[in-house]
């Protein structure tokens, strides 16, 4: 749908307020200082780009849809009187009635209020007040009541913008525009080779994923296009673990890719078991649509959320019932106990009778004449104290103590527990939405389908009947029948899901809501190990796709890939057929490392931005894990050789940990000599008193034959440990405290695009990282290239 004139100004200005707000924040104003850009052009520009402009419009559509609302109401405001309208002789009668009855009853009030008891007011007030309103109600014209409700109305969609407004400006300032500003001054800087770090910003390394950006790869564009198709399908989401799979499944199921309020979609994210039982899992994914359907139709009465949330907020209001009435009970009882004590002070210090005091006159003229007393002549005054004016304040004291508590624990917290009644009650009528019939509908069904998913029921049903005979004799007649539903088949399990989604897509595909599909995201599937058992799964599950404007997304391993690129050939197999299209997800080029890393901080130098990228390969959990240890190193070291030394060591550490367990639990053949793992695992012990520069040396002690392919676990598991010695070692070469660009030029003819320029050295460095989780012979090879090229080049 396309922006209208009026929303996009909103748009605007609230950018523009928030963005004022961040140029002068300390981290961004020394930025945009260093780069000489004026921080008002600053503010400008990153409120036109169209990326900034395009992610704040999505985290601004609830309060956008409530603008939209108040204006579309305000434009249907219906006339207060009509142009022509005569009064018949009943409406005037009646509007006479109502104000004579008003004047008379306020003239009544008036003159004989003091002697009218309150209750007796209250119920005449409630009268009089029904009696006029019903009169008017008959009396005057229809729009009247017309446009009062529409003021109503109006006034409660007004008034509701200014009280989301602060959430929404700190919701675009967070997950907007601060990774997008950092992001766009990292454009506007010249690459910095500087080989020293100081972090100026890094808060965005601590964030969680799902509230920073999503770097727009060539997957994530395929897949928002995938969603933007609004046609039954089936999408795999192939590649390596860490690539970021479950991270565009996510964005997709919280409508990210979805462009307009025309093409919201109702999102579910389930993950596939690794033991699983594929009838279990189409309930599971059954009643997880059955919760969605639920929460999104829950209506303002249940405050929305989740139907865990809305348990604990019952149980939380009950809680807190109970807890203020034991607060209450204790706050009388210690009342009492304070008043108590009052009296028995004030019996003692006082023995005479009560009625002594009874003159509150007299009382407070002794009070007054003590007072003017202390002021003249405090001393004299102490010196004329007696028992009994002790006992006096101590008694007052007692009574002062009684009335703060009776304060604190009933008129404070009643006064407060009104308010919050009274502001609920508000937000409840001004976010309630009169409910739909078919919505309604919707609403039992899935209700039901819930309940005859998490229950086997059991309906009886059945009559009888007694008749009484002369002396004592009675007849009866009885007869019931009991009925057990049986579990549901697989067969039948798949066909009520598809019913149920296609009800689904009906009901919420109509106005008001105009849902456009449904998409379900199923994560994990990559992580069945076997890959029969991945193949009988999804042979099982498959019945479930392709349902009208349903997408089903589904990660799976890069096996599914290679199956699929080969659909056509003779072997088909279950991902041919259950696929509509995969989509490969690739780790990050270098180029997305840096939009990543830009997102997340400031002031991170290009030759700290290619030792990330060449530490995890580009893949973008990985590349986390780096950047966080990169900000935990800010502190202790600056310069690259020691950054590169310590990321260098600490990754070492976990990586020697993890080859020696996996040592100790490899299996061993014929071909394996008796005492390679105790021999592996001894090497690897040396690694932590070795020098980094001398770890090829006990790489090739670990696998001397690097041109042999391993044929064993055990060969395997040594020739990876080698070659990630070597990875390592050249890390430290290449990344010093006298790096240049020059350095990591490709001397060579580029095999691809991606080695043309100075970070060429980078790109293999990178994919040689990426090949030691498929290939350990051809990522060794590629490490002794870049090797004996820098060689040369030295």
């Amino acid at each position: 749908m396309a922006e209208s004139e009026e929303d996009s100004e909103w748009l605007r200005l609230a950018m523009e307020f928030t963005l004022a707000r961040l140029v002068r924040r300390s981290d961004f104003e020394f930025e945009i200082k260093r780069l000489a850009l004026n921080p008002e052009m600053v503010k400008i520009r990153v409120a036109l780009d169209p990326a900034v402009r395009a992610s704040a419009r999505r985290a601004c559509e609830p309060m956008t849809n409530r603008t939209r609302a108040a204006a579309v109401h305000r434009a249907g405001m219906p006339p207060l009187w009509p142009s022509k309208w005569n009064f018949t002789l009943p409406q005037r009668h009646a509007l006479q009635a109502a104000a004579a009855i008003l004047l008379s009853w306020l003239l009544v009030v008036e003159l004989l209020g003091y002697w009218l008891p309150g209750v007796v007011q209250t119920i005449g007030w409630f009268a009089i007040c029904a009696s006029v309103w019903f009169l008017a109600w008959y009396g005057l014209p229809p729009t009247v009541g017309q446009w009062i409700r529409w003021a109503g109305t109006q006034a409660r969609l007004v008034f509701w913008i200014p009280t989301g407004l602060a959430k929404q400006h700190r919701e675009l300032r967070d997950d907007v525009l601060v990774p997008e500003l950092r992001e766009w001054l990292h454009r506007q800087a010249t690459p910095s080779f500087e080989l020293a770090i100081r972090l100026r910003d890094a808060s965005g390394l601590t964030m969680p994923p799902d509230l920073l950006p999503l770097v727009r790869t060539a997957a994530v564009d395929r897949c928002a296009h995938e969603v933007a198709r609004l046609m039954p399908s089936a999408i795999g989401l192939a590649g390596t673990r860490g690539a970021g799979k479950t991270t565009i499944v996510e964005r997709a199921v919280r409508g990210e890719f979805s462009d307009g309020p025309q093409h919201s979609m109702l999102g579910i994210m389930t993950s596939a078991p690794v033991r699983y039982d594929a009838r279990d899992f189409a309930l599971h994914i059954h009643s997880r649509v059955c919760r969605e359907v639920l929460n999104f139709l829950a209506n303002a009465h249940e405050s929305g959320g989740t139907e865990t949330q809305r348990e604990w907020r019952r149980l939380h209001r009950t809680q807190r019932l109970r807890a203020s009435l034991a607060d209450m009970a204790r706050g009388g009882i210690q009342v009492m106990v304070l008043l108590g004590l009052a009296a028995g002070v004030y019996t003692l210090a006082l023995p005479w009778h009560w009625s002594a005091f009874s003159d509150v006159e007299a009382a407070r003229d002794a009070v007054a004449r003590i007072a003017l007393s202390a002021q003249a002549d405090p001393i004299a005054v102490l010196h004329q104290l007696e028992r009994r004016h002790a006992g006096l304040a101590l008694c007052a004291a007692l009574i002062v103590a009684a009335l703060l508590t009776v304060v604190r624990r009933f008129i404070w917290r009643g006064t407060k527990g009104t308010m919050s009644l009274l502001w609920r009650w508000f937000r409840t009528r001004n976010a309630y939405i009169r409910p739909v019939p078919s919505h309604v509908a919707l609403r039992k069904v899935a209700e039901q389908h819930l309940r005859r998913i998490r229950f086997l029921q059991t309906h009886t049903e059945g009559w009888s009947g007694k008749v009484s005979g002369p002396r004592g004799t009675d007849f009866g007649l009885s007869r019931s029948l009991a009925r057990t539903e049986q579990p549901w088949t697989h067969p039948e399990v798949v066909a009520r899901l598809r019913e149920f989604l296609e009800l689904v897509v009906d009901v919420l595909g109509a106005k008001p809501t105009g849902l456009s599909g449904i998409v379900i995201g199923i994560d994990e599937l990559d992580k069945i190990s076997d890959p029969d058992d991945a193949h009988r799964f999804l042979n099982e599950i498959k019945g479930i796709f392709g349902v009208n404007r349903c997408l089903f997304l589904v990660s799976v391993s890069d096996d599914a890939l290679t199956a699929f690129e080969r659909r056509g050939m003779p072997a088909r197999d279950a991902f041919d057929s259950a696929f509509t299209t995969m989509i490969n997800v690739q780790p990050f080029t270098l180029e997305e490392s840096e939009t990543w890393l830009a997102q997340r901080a400031l002031g991170i130098p290009e030759p700290f931005v290619w030792l990330c990228h060449c530490l995890s390969g580009g893949l973008p959990r990985d590349l986390g894990r780096v950047a966080i240890a990169l900000h935990d190193l800010d502190d202790q070291c600056t310069r690259l050789g020691d950054v590169t030394q310590a990321l260098v060591r600490s990754d070492l550490t976990v990586k020697v940990r993890a080859f020696g367990h996996s040592a100790k639990r490899a299996a061993r053949t014929d071909e394996d000599e008796p005492g390679q793992p105790h021999e592996l695992i001894h090497d690897l012990q040396t690694v932590a008193s070795t020098e980094l520069v001398e770890l090829e040396k006990l790489a090739l002690h670990i696998w001397p034959e690097p041109d042999r392919p391993p044929r064993t676990e055990l060969e395997h598991l040594r020739a990876e440990a080698a070659c990630y010695l070597i990875f390592c070692q050249t890390l430290v070469e290449v990344f010093h405290d006298e790096l240049s660009p020059s350095d990591l030029r490709h001397p060579g003819p580029p095999a691809s695009a991606e080695h043309r320029g100075e970070a060429a050295g980078v790109v293999v460095l990178a994919r040689a990282r990426q090949h030691m989780a498929v290939d350990i012979p051809l990522a060794r090879n590629t490490i002794g290239d870049f090797r004996a090229e820098m060689g040369a080049r030295k």
